[in-house]
């Protein structure tokens, strides 16, 4: 059962994750067509819309599937979504989020293997007890 509860560790933060993106082209390269844009004099915004998962075995969010964008004065309310400004040049100059983590984790073997042994020589302990226990009542007879 211990070694189901796998331990995890972050290797990359969500900011770390955003960080990369500095221009257009990343940003289209990683996440494809934007859901929404929208267009300033100095510059211009994205936005991805985001679902959560319908299933109880999920509890990440999945980016909203686009066949096309739309141009908007004024961004629709989603309750997840991740927006890329861009200057003139398309350079990313800021990035806004809500209800999305980009955070990559990896599994932790040596914090596993601590919690797996640790978790074995609570057993043995209690086992060792049990036994002890139920022997010195079996003597007292």
């Amino acid at each position: 059962m211990l070694s189901l509860l796998s331990c995890t560790k972050t290797i990359y933060t969500h900011e770390q994750v955003i960080d990369r993106y500095k221009t257009k082209q990343d940003v289209t390269k990683t996440f494809g067509i934007p859901t929404e844009k929208r267009m300033e004099d100095n510059y211009e915004e994205w936005l991805y819309r985001y679902d959560k998962y319908d299933s109880f075995t999920e509890h990440s969010v999945k980016e909203y599937h686009n066949t096309q964008t739309t141009i908007v004065t004024d961004f629709n309310k989603y309750n997840r979504y991740l927006k890329f400004t861009f200057d003139l040049q398309g350079n990313v100059t800021r990035c806004d989020y809500t209800g999305v983590d980009f955070t990559v984790k990896g599994k932790d073997k040596g914090a596993t293997i601590a919690l797996v042994i640790s978790g074995t020589a609570l057993v043995v302990g209690i086992v060792l007890l049990a036994t002890r226990s139920t022997v010195s009542n079996w003597y007292s007879f």
